[in-house]
């Protein structure tokens, strides 16, 4: 039996039933478009889609109680590595459970750059500015992966399992027993507003739902019954 009020729970199946449509009409849209010409308020949408995913998934974490600490483990051996690096789940490789974290030198603005954009940029190279026989680059034969597209495959395989996204996120937040005292792990949410959250182009149920979740989850835990 779930702790949340039932009309909580109402709400939290409701917004599960969205994020699946949504990412579906966004698969859809981009698959047809093909990969770099699929429309400009994809991405906004696929990042608060992906926001609302994780925290609702916190919820869920939220609802299994209080967390047991993980036994401190051994190294695994060199073979379990390579059959985990040489078999990878490709339908959920691409969902993250942790948001990235900006780092310093993205709070500068360095002058004479576009906003959204940090550091050193490629610039063009002239070569020769008088010379009529200037060298063509060959066309680009390489086939090139659609990277929204396979967010989007990861994010509705996340959808279609949240029990296991559960354990797997359950199993990442729950602090490691260590030699000397507990290590805490970090929280995989970000502090501030949720990706996308902010963008005029997100649609308005979207929007709402990550700030009745993030609300949510800053209140204090339901009692255990």
């Amino acid at each position: 039996m779930s702790p949340n009020p039932p009309q909580l729970d109402q709400t939290l199946q409701r917004l599960w039933q969205h994020l699946a449509r949504l990412a579906a009409y966004l698969l859809i849209l981009v698959e047809q478009s093909g990969p770099g010409a699929h429309p400009s308020w994809i991405r906004p949408s696929l990042l608060a889609a992906e926001a609302l995913t994780r925290r609702l998934l916190m919820l869920e974490v939220r609802a299994l109680g209080p967390l047991r600490p993980h036994p401190a483990r051994a190294a695994p051996s060199n073979q379990t590595t390579r059959l985990a690096t040489a078999c990878p789940t490709p339908s959920k490789r691409g969902f993250q459970l942790t948001e990235p974290i900006a780092s310093l030198r993205a709070g500068f603005w360095i002058e004479g750059q576009k906003k959204g954009h940090f550091g050193p940029r490629p610039q063009p190279r002239i070569l020769e500015i008088l010379d009529a026989h200037l060298p063509k680059s060959e066309p680009d034969k390489t086939t090139r992966s659609n990277k929204v597209a396979e967010r989007l495959h990861a994010l509705l395989a996340i959808i279609d399992d949240t029990a296991a996204a559960t354990r797997r996120l359950a199993r990442r937040m729950a602090p490691q027993a260590g030699e000397t005292a507990l290590i805490r792990k970090r929280s995989p949410l970000r502090a501030g507003h949720p990706p996308g959250a902010r963008s005029a182009q997100v649609p308005d149920w979207l929007r709402d739902g990550l700030a009745v979740v993030t609300v949510e989850l800053r209140a204090p835990p339901p009692l255990q019954s």
